[in-house]
């Protein structure tokens, strides 16, 4: 079988690990051997499985180093690693493996949230027969987002964690001030639509306008008046009785 290296690289929340996972589950269907593995620091849903941020689940093995694995992955046709930003040994451990046969599948944060190359993960570029960059959206704005913002102050490259700590954002929205808002809030949110008074429509057979007072007092509708339909009824009557032939 020829090797290969497929690369499914972009930003958090871009469905990099649902896209591996979806790859995964082809080749286990036409009875490849699959081996799924993951960064040791990730137990952000399960120590023993790769996740996907909707809670779909592959059974994983945790390493640190790939290279500490490297008879285990000769056993296998197919390799899925996810988050390989974090192994300092992965553009070796592809080559290699894609040298001796094997599909190497890899999804990785091309960046990191200062917008700058996430490790060595962009060297596996040139040597990767398929790359895709995937993009979310941005939680600010709904635009299409290509980079990761981090929410808090922490300058450390490798923070793991989820919505709780990070953003997905497109450039207009990725200069603006996260930190100081609670639990996500948006910084420019979409205004809420005001609830509109109702039409109300002068209908010759409706002579009883309370019902439409106790309805307007429901929604919260202020200082509204009907309109005297009661009297406009009488006066249409009367008019009819004393007329002239």
């Amino acid at each position: 079988m020829a090797g290969r290296i497929q690369l499914i690289i972009g930003p958090m929340f871009s469905g990099k690990t649902t896209e591996l996972m979806r790859l995964l589950k082809r080749y286990q269907i036409a009875k490849y051997h699959c081996l799924v593995l993951k960064y040791h620091k990730d137990d952000r849903y399960d120590s023993k499985h790769i996740a996907s941020h909707d809670k779909h689940y592959i059974e994983a093995t945790q390493v640190s180093k790939l290279s500490q694995i490297m008879d285990l992955a000769n056993e296998y046709d197919v390799i899925g690693i996810d988050e390989g930003q974090f192994f300092p040994d992965i553009v070796t451990f592809a080559n290699e493996m894609a040298e001796k046969g094997k599909i190497v599948l890899v999804a990785a944060l091309d960046a990191t949230f200062e917008k700058k190359a996430f490790g060595d993960i962009l060297q596996l570029i040139p040597l990767a027969e398929s790359v895709v960059k995937l993009t979310a959206v941005c939680m600010n704005c709904t635009k299409e987002a290509s980079f990761t913002k981090r929410i808090g102050m922490e300058k450390e490259v490798e923070i793991i964690g989820g919505a709780d700590k990070y953003l997905s954002v497109c450039r207009k929205c990725y200069p603006l001030d996260f930190q100081n808002n609670k639990e996500n809030e948006l910084v420019n949110p979409k205004p809420t639509p005001t609830k509109s008074r109702p039409t109300l429509v002068n209908s010759p057979t409706l002579v009883n306008s309370q019902p439409l007072t106790a309805m307007e007092n429901e929604m919260g509708v202020e200082d509204f008046q009907p309109p005297p339909l009661v009297n406009i009824k009488m006066n249409q009557i009367r008019g009819k009785l004393f007329s002239s032939p």
